[in-house]
């Protein structure tokens, strides 16, 4: 074989190998079936992540939005091992489960799939999570609580001296700081002498693509924020054959692009001067995409971002019915047996960062058999902001959510 030819037939084999890697990866996605208990958790999960993502859009406009609905619902569904009574009802019920058509054991044991999920992950290195459970240490805490969360949510609860404010924001600074991803400092700036609990729940992710995105023409380009902002930002393109969905009523284009490690991102684009859909929208449409099994090339062209956001779900989840377990009249006797007013304090904390690595090279053209093709390229250019969904490639579940208003306000 000439060389002149071997880059078209590296291209073929490669498109060949991505088709066949799509196929094996939608026949496992279909072979999992759920269990009506497991039906019920992730019908649960997806309506607290949409009102989440509802009210978060809400709060804050005109900010990056980054969060993992999943490991949050995972959280509470931890604490509320240790509630009672309408503390654990309005707990569950703002977590969008029924106590009348499951037990709560039930749950808990259905979220152990879920569990192992993010170990995996977590182990694989596509993402870093962990929950910190800090506990009043002047307190007698109920042993089965402390077995149950560990062997059920592998989260190890920690005890503290909340009395002593100053070395107790140390303490839990450097924990936190060991814990997360190249660390955090001053993740506590303040602290209640009173409080019973403290959860921290951290999700790090870093997408990898499976084709890398062009290294040798990024370039700064203009970022429309809105009509009175403009930012340079990095932006890279290449052209691949992914899964593309344009709306017409919603006035919204749609892709979905493979991580390493059986994960996908989903991007949606709104049109310029056109108003942001509705999360409902947005859900609807891309359940839409996730059924369409058509491949379109597109020529897509996205900044490099690194996006967080810490929320204070204390402040946050009042917002959305979830309020009775942070009053000091909730009732956590399943932790501890006194009866006295609980302060408790929960903040999620989440970072995603993207850029042009993958893990095959996409720096020739050659890589890209595109030329062989006579229909032109969709062009789909994110310079304006834009929302994603990161999923697990089997189960459909996000991990991730958010919104990109400013690449480059992290």
């Amino acid at each position: 074989m000439s060389h002149r030819k071997m880059p078209l037939a590296l291209s073929l084999v490669l498109i060949l190998c991505g088709l066949l890697n799509s196929t094996c990866c939608e026949a496992e996605r279909r072979s999992w079936k759920m269990s009506p208990v497991h039906h019920n958790i992730e019908a649960g999960n997806k309506a607290f992540a949409h009102k989440l993502f509802e009210t978060l859009l809400m709060e804050h406009p005109r900010k990056n939005i980054i969060f993992s609905p999943l490991s949050i619902s995972t959280s509470l569904a931890m604490l509320s091992l240790g509630t009672r009574s309408t503390t654990l009802t309005n707990l569950l019920k703002g977590l969008g489960f029924d106590l009348k058509v499951m037990r709560v054991w039930d749950m808990h044991h259905g979220f152990q799939s879920i569990v192992q999920m993010l170990k995996q992950l977590n182990r694989e290195g596509h993402l870093k999570y962990k929950d910190m459970l800090f506990i009043d240490s002047n307190r007698k805490i109920n042993t089965p609580f402390l077995w149950d969360t560990e062997r059920i949510y592998d989260v190890k609860a920690q005890m503290i001296d909340f009395r002593d404010v100053r070395k107790t924001k140390k303490q839990i600074n450097h924990f936190v700081a060991a814990k997360m991803h190249k660390g955090t400092k001053g993740f506590i700036t303040s602290l209640n002498p009173h409080t019973f609990l403290f959860l921290i729940n951290y999700v790090f992710f870093k997408g990898i693509w499976k084709m890398a995105f062009h290294t040798n023409f990024m370039h700064k380009e203009d970022f429309f924020v809105d009509k009175c902002t403009t930012v340079r930002v990095d932006m890279m393109w290449k052209k691949e054959r992914m899964i593309y969905s344009r709306s017409e009523k919603l006035f919204t284009t749609m892709v979905k692009m493979p991580f390493i490690g059986n994960m996908s991102i989903v991007l949606m684009l709104p049109d310029v001067g056109q108003p942001d859909p509705s999360v409902e929208e947005m859900v609807v449409q891309r359940a839409t995409l996730l059924k369409s099994s058509g491949m379109r090339w597109v020529h897509i062209i996205m900044p490099k971002f690194k996006i967080s956001s810490k929320i204070n779900l204390k402040k946050m989840l009042p917002k959305m019915g979830i309020s009775n377990v942070f009053t000091t009249a909730a009732n956590f006797s399943g932790i501890i047996e006194e009866n006295f007013p609980a302060i408790f304090e929960a903040i999620h904390a989440a970072t995603m960062e993207v850029s042009e690595e993958g893990k095959m090279d996409m720096a020739s053209s050659n890589a890209i058999p595109y030329h062989t093709h006579t229909a032109a390229p969709f062009v789909v250019k994110f310079n304006r902001p834009f929302f994603l969904f990161v999923e697990d490639w089997m189960t459909q579940r996000a991990i991730l959510m958010g919104k990109v208003f400013n690449p480059i306000a992290e």
